[in-house]
């Protein structure tokens, strides 16, 4: 039977990498194996601090999902003059093949990055907003990550652990198991599944 995994993360444990350009950091909280050579992960789960506007990196053969989770959202220029709207809370998603420029609305922002390499995963992102109880099922080759936000976020495995997250802490599973997870009135969490495409 496949091996699965459960870890928390933590803020303290996670990095700060400022940009090249100046315009913002990155906090990257999670990775998952890279599938070929020549990758350094196959998908990838970071917090942005937007801090000016600017040109997006690209990030070839990967898909993102992108959610503004605090200021007051951005909007994504393509050459073609196509604008792409970021609002606060709303998962959107982009080709990181796209070269792409970021022009805030009203002050920096921060929001919620999960990029995959397009030919071996998938990945979605929902905003969960308290209260709300719902149970998640995972599969052998599957992640789910739940972020916290703000507020009160339980879940609980259904091997009987529970796990009770604070602000801004993560926890991450691989493989399959079932979760139920709770949040309170006041609270805002982001759902993240992975999945890994088959590869005919």
């Amino acid at each position: 039977m496949p091996s699965s995994s459960t870890r928390r993360i933590l803020p303290s444990d996670i990095k700060v990498t400022p940009w090249k350009n100046g315009g913002g950091v990155t906090r990257e909280i999670a990775t998952g194996a890279a599938p070929c050579p020549g990758r350094d992960w196959g998908w990838r789960f970071s917090i942005a601090d937007v801090e000016r506007d600017g040109p997006f990196s690209i990030f070839p053969e990967t898909d993102r999902v992108i959610a503004v989770i605090d200021g007051g959202g951005m909007d994504l220029h393509r050459p073609d003059g196509l604008v792409t709207a970021l609002e606060p809370f709303q998962a959107v998603r982009i080709s990181g093949d796209d070269p792409l420029f970021g022009r805030l609305r009203g002050g920096p922002v921060r929001d919620l990055n999960i990029m995959t390499l397009r030919d071996h995963f998938d990945a979605s992102l929902d905003i969960w907003q308290g209260p709300r109880a719902a149970a998640l099922e995972t599969g052998n080759l599957d992640c789910l990550l739940i972020h916290n936000l703000n507020g009160g976020c339980v879940l609980r495995a259904g091997g009987g652990e529970t796990h009770v997250l604070a602000p801004a802490e993560t926890l991450v599973h691989e493989g399959r198991d079932v979760f139920d997870i709770h949040l309170a009135e006041d609270a805002r969490s982001a759902v993240i599944r992975i999945k890994r495409r088959k590869i005919m």
